[in-house]
């Protein structure tokens, strides 16, 4: 019997193990994965992450600089290894071929990649560590003292820094289904608002700060949590359980509910058919999307575009989590554990709802309507409440359905889901009648509704031309849910 020699030829396998990703922010998601698994598993205090971008003209190609601020990479051999999953930390690092598959397809030409990186110990040592393009089954790792050369990044302290080039082409797919080329600056804002999608959960419980840097274009900015724009929410509305997929306990975090378009991220919870149905993340890590066919059988249809399922799915015990693609822009088809989810997904909703929700109650809508009062109120002073009571100095207090002061001026509301009557114009009179009781000046009352019954409005301009208890003009006025920017 003779052995024959199947080894692979390195630039081949480069070559082979990249062209995994369909867009530039997938390339990134690698490293900011790596990043976030190393945090995570260290408990690091400050969570940093830069990723610096600037267009190279004498070669029409972009560098970028990944930088973290994290533990450094101790062992590089093992993590260059292909499949070598030794280097773990958390369900984040699932493959052992991460950044190998993002280098590789940022560069296929296998020429224009450099890592630095320096653990505690390094630092200690006054040094930190080097290796670059090609990559080989033998590479050399090179021991840089700061002394000669100063670390080419821009944080403190131990972390690693990954720098490569791509072609402009590939860098100008994050411009997806737009015409024309927009240029450096809105790419790297639709960057952005990618990272701030996928990530949103991360990034609002503060497990990462991730910033956007270029000189040449004069860009620098945080990235922002996307986050979908919630109308109301369908039965079982949001919770937490603990629920068995294939036979492991994991905890699910979820919510059903009715939204409308964001009005940050234009591509991004658009209330359209390609954003709409279910998502599913995986400790808080977008993984899927816009699922209807998989879960309920249904095509894509613009009935369903004001739906979103969101499935959250927890556990520190990767095997214990449906497997992802090899290069996490998805979950592996067939996985026992998501089907096991999709079942549990359509037993507590069998059916997406077709029809705009009417069961959102008023109390869910001033809800609403108090969270997007206090996006757009700057004051540090302010105070929006929808639990303000009045007739506070007679005991007797009244509970006002929403309070707003912006540091200035105080506004009360009576809300309405369907039409306004005489009787909640008295509502409102006695709110205001109550905070002037109380000491209170009302500068304005809102009798918010979707219509109005005859007569209303004329008493409401009888009211204004009478004064209050303190001897101040009645202002009152009408304005529909719409006008306050609240659809259902």
């Amino acid at each position: 019997m003779t052995r024959i020699n199947v080894s692979p030829y390195a630039d081949a396998l480069w070559k082979g193990v990249g062209g995994h990703f369909d867009s530039f922010s997938e390339i990134i998601y690698e490293f900011i994965d790596n990043i976030i698994s190393n945090y995570d598993k260290n408990k690091s205090m400050i969570r940093a992450a830069i990723i610096n971008i600037e267009p190279v003209n004498t070669t029409n190609t972009i560098r970028v600089k990944i930088e973290d601020c994290g533990s450094g990479i101790e062992n590089i051999e093992a993590a260059l290894r292909l499949g070598d999953t030794s280097n773990r930390q958390t369900p984040l690092n699932e493959h052992g071929f991460g950044f190998k598959h993002a280098l590789a397809s940022a560069n296929p030409e296998n020429n224009r990649w450099i890592i630095y990186t320096r653990t505690e110990a390094d630092l200690s040592n006054g040094q930190y560590k080097v290796v670059k393009a090609p990559y080989d089954f033998s590479i050399e790792e090179e021991i840089v003292s700061i002394t000669t050369s100063p670390w080419p990044g821009r944080l403190n302290g131990s972390g690693t820094m990954f720098e490569f080039e791509c072609s402009r082409e590939l860098f100008n797919t994050l411009i997806q289904d737009r015409r024309g080329n927009p240029g450096v600056h809105k790419c790297l804002e639709l960057l952005s608002w990618d990272l701030g999608y996928v990530y949103s959960n991360i990034i609002k419980e503060g497990r990462i700060a991730l910033t956007i840097l270029s000189s040449t274009v004069n860009y620098n900015s945080p990235v922002a949590a996307i986050t979908p724009d919630w109308v109301g929410l369908y039965d079982p509305k949001e919770g937490k359980i603990k629920k068995s997929l294939d036979g492991n306990d994991v905890d699910i975090e979820f919510k059903f509910g009715e939204i409308k378009a964001n009005d940050i991220s234009s591509r991004h919870y658009q209330r359209n058919m390609s954003t709409s149905g279910l998502e599913v993340r995986i400790n808080g890590r977008l993984l899927e999307s816009n699922l209807l066919t998989d879960v309920w059988g249904v095509e894509q249809h613009n009935k369903y575009n004001h739906f979103l399922a969101q499935v959250n799915i927890i556990s520190n015990n990767p095997d214990y989590l449906p497997k992802t693609r090899t290069s996490k822009n998805g979950i592996r088809i067939g996985d026992k554990k998501l089907l096991d989810l999709f079942r549990w997904v359509k037993s507590v909703m069998p059916e997406p709802p077709e029809k705009l929700s009417k069961e959102f109650s008023e109390r869910e809508l001033v809800k609403k309507l108090k969270e997007e009062k206090e996006r757009h109120t700057r004051a540090v002073d302010k105070h929006i409440d929808n639990e303000f009571e009045v007739f506070r100095i007679r005991q007797t207090p009244v509970r006002v359905d929403l309070y707003v002061y912006d540091g200035t001026e105080v506004v009360l509301y009576e809300a309405k889901k369907g039409s306004a009557d005489m009787k909640a114009f008295y509502q409102l009179l006695m709110y205001w009648d109550g905070a002037v009781d109380d000491e209170i000046e009302p500068s304005e009352g809102v009798l918010l509704a979707e219509s109005f019954a005859d007569g209303v409005v004329n008493l409401i301009e009888d009211f204004n031309n009478k004064t209050d208890a303190k001897g101040n003009r009645y202002k009152f006025v009408c304005k529909t849910w719409t006008e306050e920017g609240i659809n259902f």
